[in-house]
């Protein structure tokens, strides 16, 4: 996810950038690897990346019926079959987390460790790699698509930048192979819509979007990948998200085109945020997707309010005009149900791959999660799985509510 905080300002800009700032090169030919994942397969999950560490410094009992519960297991119990973890680079401290524990939630450590509490659940795990560092000073972060730190110096040099991106995937992601936990999907790069690992520069100040750099890049993680699929004789599927249904046609017939390589068209959607273009349903997207491309198509990241207001001090984002005509508002749990449920069952009917919310377990609490001035706590809580006494509720049922054939 990037900054919400921000990202209603970035949508217009980066929707123009992508369609007049581009810059094309003859296309890059690569293998034709992707294979679509058979039918009948469609995944219902969540985002988990933050739970033991709310559990570990935020003082947060995960709990069901008002008895503490694991929350992988919460999940599994009520649908759900993956959940969605991140990988993001150091430093994991700055200033903004002074007082607080470092987030490092999404080291290749503490990930390991929610990947066994999933596959102890029974869940399947979608794998992002980030590859943003969690924890910049501003000076360190000049733009919102700016390298993690120890890339930096090499920012410009999309050669060495490359390579470093094969290394680090290659090196984290075998390690959890041979750690018996193997991702079935992993996702190169978060919510990709233009810039990638960009250096350290005003956004003012960087040269024009370059197609060519961001599909070399991504490439880099993906060959990554299909070298270990190879290696190990595994099937583990590549994701690419960018985030907005409007931005599918003109995104991928540029990064396709330029020989992107990837089995799954992952986008984001929140209602309130996000345009469908020029397609009137997701029946008409996943269709078009699978038909124009030959790729399945998952929503990575989605969600519903199943309340108004907040529990903690942190600023509250994605407001009740999140909320589409035709479901309860002000929100309740059954508003937060049947938008999914609803939103899930379109896309499993139009063949769609699956539906992974963001933030479930995003409950308030005192526990720092994002390093900016906003400090701990969630703006997401009343959007969580959890109520504010971090009870499950009725509003994670949508899982077990499709009808799948």
């Amino acid at each position: 996810m990037i900054k919400k905080f921000k990202i209603i300002k970035y949508l217009a800009i980066l929707a123009l950038s992508l369609q007049f700032n581009c810059t094309l090169d003859n296309p890059i030919p690569v293998p034709n690897t992707s294979t679509q994942t058979p039918k009948g397969t469609f995944y219902k999950g969540s985002y988990m990346a933050y739970v033991t560490h709310q559990e570990t410094f935020g003082n947060v009992i995960f709990k069901e019926n008002g008895v503490p519960k694991d929350a992988f297991q919460s999940l599994a119990d009520h649908g759900a079959n993956i959940v969605r973890l991140r990988i993001d680079n150091p430093p994991y401290s700055s200033s903004y987390t002074a007082g607080y524990a470092d987030v490092d939630f999404g080291s290749p450590e503490k990930v390991k460790i929610e990947m066994q509490r999933a596959k102890n659940a029974g869940l399947k795990t979608l794998l992002t790699f980030g590859y943003q560092s969690m924890a910049l000073e501003d000076n360190q972060k000049l733009n919102d698509y700016v390298a993690p730190l120890q890339w930096q110096s090499i920012a410009n040099d999309v050669d060495k930048l490359s390579e470093a991106i094969y290394n680090h995937t290659l090196t984290i992601l075998e390690d959890y192979i041979n750690s018996d936990l193997i991702p079935e999907i992993v996702s190169i790069g978060n919510e990709t819509n233009q810039r990638f690992l960009e250096p350290n520069l005003e956004e003012s100040n960087l040269p024009p979007y370059s197609v060519v750099r961001t599909v070399k890049l991504l490439n880099a993680g993906n060959k990554a990948v299909r070298d270990l699929n190879i290696k190990y004789n595994l099937d583990i599927k590549i994701a690419c998200h960018i985030f907005s249904a409007a931005s599918l046609p003109s995104w991928m017939k540029t990064h396709v085109r330029n020989g992107l390589d990837f089995d799954i068209m992952a986008i984001s959607h929140y209602h309130a945020w996000h345009s469908m273009g020029n397609f009137t349903s997701w029946t008409d997207v996943v269709s078009w997707v699978k038909n124009t491309y030959d790729k399945d198509f998952l929503i990575m990241e989605t969600a519903q309010l199943f309340r108004t207001g907040g529990n903690d001090a942190h600023v509250d984002i994605l407001g009740i005009d999140n909320i589409p005509a035709g479901y309860d508002n002000p929100p309740t749990t059954n508003t937060q149900k049947e938008y999914l449920k609803d939103f899930a069952q379109e896309l499993y009917d139009a063949g769609g791959l699956g539906l992974i919310y963001w933030g479930g377990e995003w409950v308030g609490s005192n526990t720092l999660i994002f390093p900016d001035q906003y400090g701990a706590g969630s703006s997401w809580e009343n959007k969580a799985f959890w109520d504010f006494n971090y009870n499950l509720h009725d509003g994670v049922n949508w899982m077990n509510e499709i009808v799948e054939q």
